[in-house]
């Protein structure tokens, strides 16, 4: 009878580190909605800070398309009218005689029933959304191979693509560069074969990679050559497989059927941008915007 008590007693114990189900669910059921628009003032998430026996009230502004998690507790400006939505679900229009407003799922009627990976997909797009004063956050500076103090005197300067870039060979890949300058020079070598593939020479700041230069799934290094001082820099990118590509074009097409009818043509290219950089495709993102007539500084 003692063995089975310390059996059992052992059991209960082992059982009391597992995660809880209950906790786990929770977090898997999450749910959120976004900020669709705002007009006439803006919208506050309020939280509450505590310092020892003090509290204080926090308010920080809600971007468009920034998501906000069920529960949370919205201020809205006197005069303004905010709309918060959802991934297949309805608009709901709210004001400030509506405020304080805590964001409660059954206020979301679903038009639609995406399945859960392509909600996962939207999410991740609306995380990298891109706003209208968005930076690339892999842009990065480079020095020259074999000087140190370059990149301070500016040579190579914001080289774009950044290195080690992942792209999709959907259109002419531009490569572009900050440096000061009258002439440079442009190589790309395969790095597979240890071949060169392009060279050009030009008096500008970038240079247009015609489509069938490069192959798919293959790795590829750049150098740019200042012609009047002898300068080089260097970085590597590689193109993705054909089905990658495809795969990931697939999801940018799809994410706009999970915008409200109304949304606007800008608003949906930024979210797929977000979605392209979600996967770390920065240089698609900001052409993808470019290409559909959105001016990006980068």
């Amino acid at each position: 009878m003692r063995i089975l008590l310390l059996v059992f007693s052992a059991l209960c114990l082992s059982l009391s580190f597992l995660p809880s189900p209950s906790v786990a669910k929770e977090g898997e059921s999450e749910e959120y909605v976004y900020l669709l628009k705002s007009e006439g003032g803006k919208a506050y998430r309020i939280t509450e800070k505590s310092t020892g026996d003090k509290k204080e009230t926090l308010r920080k502004e809600i971007r468009r398309m920034e998501l906000i998690s069920a529960g949370t507790i919205l201020e809205i400006e006197k005069g303004a009218s905010v709309s918060l939505t959802c991934g297949g679900c309805r608009v709901l229009n709210l004001t400030h005689k509506d405020s304080p407003y805590g964001v409660r799922m059954e206020d979301f009627k679903k038009e639609s029933s995406p399945s859960s990976k392509i909600m996962g997909y939207f999410t991740m797009a609306l995380n990298n959304y891109i706003h209208p004063d968005s930076k690339p956050g892999s842009k990065v500076h480079l020095s020259t191979r074999g000087h140190p103090g370059a990149q301070q005197r500016g040579l190579c300067k914001d080289l774009w693509p950044a290195d080690n870039a992942d792209i999709m060979l959907i259109e002419p890949i531009t490569f572009k560069w900050g440096a000061k300058g009258n002439r440079f020079s442009l190589e790309i070598r395969d790095l597979q074969r240890n071949d060169s593939v392009y060279s050009e020479k030009t008096m500008l700041k970038k240079v247009d990679v015609p489509l069938g230069i490069l192959k798919p799934g293959r790795r590829y290094e750049w150098f740019l050559v200042d012609e009047e001082t002898g300068q080089r820099c260097r970085a590597t990118f590689a193109l993705l497989q054909k089905d990658e590509s495809s795969r990931i074009m697939e999801v940018v097409n799809s994410l706009p059927a999970l915008l409200p009818s109304e949304t606007d043509m800008e608003t949906k290219y930024r979210l797929q941008a977000g979605y392209l950089a979600s996967e770390g495709l920065h240089y698609d993102a900001w052409k993808w915007l470019e290409r559909n007539g959105i001016s990006q500084q980068y």
